[in-house]
């Protein structure tokens, strides 16, 4: 063990023969580790939210999205699909076709503009009946139509008739009422393919083609295997691609939440520095002595940075024990719960990420260290004689 280091250890033993030194030293490594015990639940917060619209993305959203470069129909729907099955790991390949319509109740009493396309069937690929439609809850409680009821759903197309051109419509039985959310993209109303063919009036073809991997990781090397397959004429997205501004705002909202609820952590360093500056004023003896005894500059300055991360590694490890365990325990034992009716979980989930987690450590550690500084250097600048006459 450095001579800095044991002395930086028997100061801080030492503190507790004095009250007010010890209290200073106490409040230190308690604000310390309350600041970041914060951090550590915020960011398991924030990180237990954000894992859960991620998930939900990755299993609402297409993986991969095949959409013609220019023009509305792809140019060839079926050479696109060849090379979607060739690829590793497909799970479906659904052609969707879109549309825009009004959606009302079968005896009219309530009518609504609306965007329409192909039902995906979640994903799986299974094919929906033709007259089976899946709504948006919005949209439904709008109408006041319930599961198994019916809507009408015209679409801006018009068809020719013996007393003129009428809208196309068709009559619906509601199979599905589903819950949306802010982060995705989905029409009001979902439709079979037939239905959306006679919607749109498109007999053959497609607006895009959408595909479901195993894995959604894959995606972005699952888009570039299928660029380099398809010639020119075609774009490829990927779910990661279509969200994002939505990643995006997740990100920025981390840092914001970071970079607050930080300075909680800043505020406690500077319990550090009186701390230490306390120390140095009355060391200022001991420091005269060990500069005689010919301790250089930088010894000095080592002692009581020493000191500071002495403190800072303990109030740094109290608190990540601290938030861990809180943030474990609330995600175990759903400790705050929320209505599910209003935000679509039952719980506030809490996610623990050891990568966070180390950040809020080494930002702890590096304040607490930085805190040291001034008072280090201060005593460092002391010269003997002037130590030992002001100890006096």
């Amino acid at each position: 063990m450095r001579f800095e280091t044991s002395i930086a250890l028997r100061y801080l033993a030492a503190s507790r023969r004095r009250a007010h030194v010890a209290l200073i030293a106490t409040i230190s490594i308690v604000g310390l580790a309350v600041g970041v015990a914060a951090l550590v639940v915020s960011l398991a917060l924030l990180s237990g939210f954000q894992d859960r619209i991620r998930r939900q993305m990755a299993e609402r959203t297409a993986h991969l999205t095949v959409s013609p470069e220019r023009g509305v129909l792809l140019p060839d729907p079926e050479a696109a699909r060849r090379a979607l099955a060739a690829l590793p790991g497909v799970r479906s390949i659904v052609p969707i076709l879109e549309g825009r319509g009004w959606a009302s109740d079968v005896d009219g009493t309530s009518t609504y503009p609306v965007r329409f396309r192909t039902r995906a069937g979640g994903g799986s690929g299974e094919a929906a009946a033709p007259d089976d439609a899946s709504l948006a809850r919005p949209l439904a409680s709008r109408l006041r139509v319930a599961e198994d009821g019916l809507v009408r759903l015209t679409s801006s197309r018009t068809r020719l008739s013996p007393v003129g051109p009428i809208p196309v419509s068709a009559v619906l039985r509601v199979a599905q009422i589903r819950r949306s959310s802010a982060f995705e993209n989905t029409a009001e109303i979902e439709v079979s393919e037939e239905t959306a063919r006679i919607l749109t009036g498109v007999p053959a073809g497609a607006h895009s083609l959408e595909a479901m991997l195993d894995d959604p990781e894959r995606a972005e090397a699952a888009a570039r295997q299928l660029a380099a397959k398809l010639p020119a004429g075609y774009r490829v997205a990927t779910w990661r691609e279509r969200n994002a501004p939505l990643a995006f705002a997740l990100r920025l909202e981390k840092v914001v939440i970071f970079v607050t609820v930080a300075l909680v952590i800043v505020v406690a360093a500077l319990n550090i520095v009186s701390n230490i500056a306390l120390t140095v004023v009355e060391k200022k003896r001991d420091l005269g002595v060990l500069t005689a005894m010919g301790a250089a500059p930088g010894s000095l300055l080592r002692i009581y940075l020493t000191l500071g991360a002495i403190i800072g590694s303990l109030g740094t490890a109290a608190g990540v024990a601290l938030g861990v365990g809180i943030s474990a325990a609330a995600d175990r034992f759903h400790l705050v719960p929320l209505p599910a009716d209003v935000y679509m979980l039952t719980h506030v989930p809490f996610a623990i990420h050891p990568g966070e987690v180390a950040a809020c450590a080494a930002f702890a550690l590096a304040t607490a260290v930085a805190a040291a500084v001034l008072p280090a250097r201060a005593a460092s600048r002391l010269a003997p004689g002037e130590a030992i006459r002001l100890s006096r």
